[in-house]
């Protein structure tokens, strides 16, 4: 026997809706002050090769402090592009297009596919940093001698 789908009761639909959407903003809510938290940490970083600059660097050096500067100005534009999609998301989560399913297989969808970017977003972010801390402690230590 087939078990039917709560999403084609209305009730049901509606009853388990105000639950899931709840749990989405609040995850939503959360990605927004992730990708707030990591902006400020990139303008840091960003900062920090502005002060490299400044302080007489090794010219050897120029070609890695500019790949540096690249990877954190596309950290920008994917912080950018991952709020959108987070707006998008929230977009459809507040709309009342479809009681048929299709908004929620979209929504499904799509919130898998950002958590996934989210998971991958933060692994790389942190792997930048590191690699930009190793960076400054190298030419630190070069300084000290």
């Amino acid at each position: 026997m087939k078990e039917k789908s709560p999403l084609k009761s209305k009730s049901a639909w509606n009853q388990s809706t105000e639950t899931g959407i709840r749990q989405f903003q609040t995850e939503i809510e959360a990605w927004k002050q992730l990708l707030n938290s990591r902006m400020e940490e990139n303008v840091l970083l960003k900062n920090e090769i502005s002060d490299i600059l400044k302080n007489n660097y090794d010219q050897n050096l120029l070609e890695e402090i500019e790949g540096f500067q690249t990877q954190f100005i596309r950290e920008d534009e994917l912080i950018h592009l991952l709020r959108s999609d987070a707006s998008d998301i929230e977009n459809v989560l507040y709309s009342k297009i479809s009681d048929s399913g299709k908004i929620e297989k979209l929504l499904d969808t799509k919130i898998e596919n950002l958590r996934k970017d989210m998971a991958n977003s933060t692994i790389r972010f942190r792997i930048l940093k590191s690699a930009f801390n190793d960076f400054q402690q190298r030419i630190s230590n070069g300084r000290d001698r």
